[in-house]
């Protein structure tokens, strides 16, 4: 198994997570996450934009070869759900143009993948996800953004998992 480079990806309208995570047989080392933003000020297009801007210089910086991203769950609240699926629309088109295969995982997936468990707390993954890299995260990291690495992770161990078969 070779070194795979994958992209983490919370997505969110007000906020997106992001990570790379470069895999090389069992070990694991995040190279770069972030929390994207988008002000509640601008409109509609202008914030889609902004966030498909962000996530070409990830793109075009770290090369990443797979997407890992959070399956669309349906919210309370229908306008946030239709505005998170145009964000996913925007990271799924982007991520083909640059070649990426991509993968989906539902909260519980990610969940048990990081910590054991389907019904985990944010606590129980915020613990996990550090222990699992070998190293301390910053005690500033958004929730969106430590989600994007849960995810990455998950990815990571589904690979591994593919590989015994």
């Amino acid at each position: 198994m070779g070194t795979v480079r994958i992209l983490g990806i919370d997505p969110g309208f007000d906020r997106m997570g992001i990570c790379v995570l470069e895999k090389s047989g069992t070990i694991e080392k995040l190279l770069f996450s972030t929390c994207v933003e988008t002000s509640k000020k601008d409109t509609f297009e202008v914030r889609l934009a902004h966030i498909g801007k962000e996530l070409e210089k990830v793109l075009t910086t770290f090369s990443p070869t797979e997407l890992a991203v959070e399956k669309l769950f349906f919210a309370k609240n229908q306008t946030t759900a239709m505005q998170v699926a145009e964000v996913r629309g925007v990271i799924l088109y982007l991520c083909h143009t640059h070649g990426l295969s991509a993968y989906e995982y539902s909260p519980p997936e990610i969940k048990v993948a990081v910590t054991g468990y389907g019904k985990a707390s944010k606590e129980d993954i915020a613990l996990m996800v550090p222990k699992i890299l070998k190293h301390s995260l910053s005690q500033t990291l958004l929730d969106d953004e430590l989600d994007a690495i849960a995810i990455a992770l998950t990815h990571s161990a589904h690979r591994k998992m593919a590989a015994w078969k």
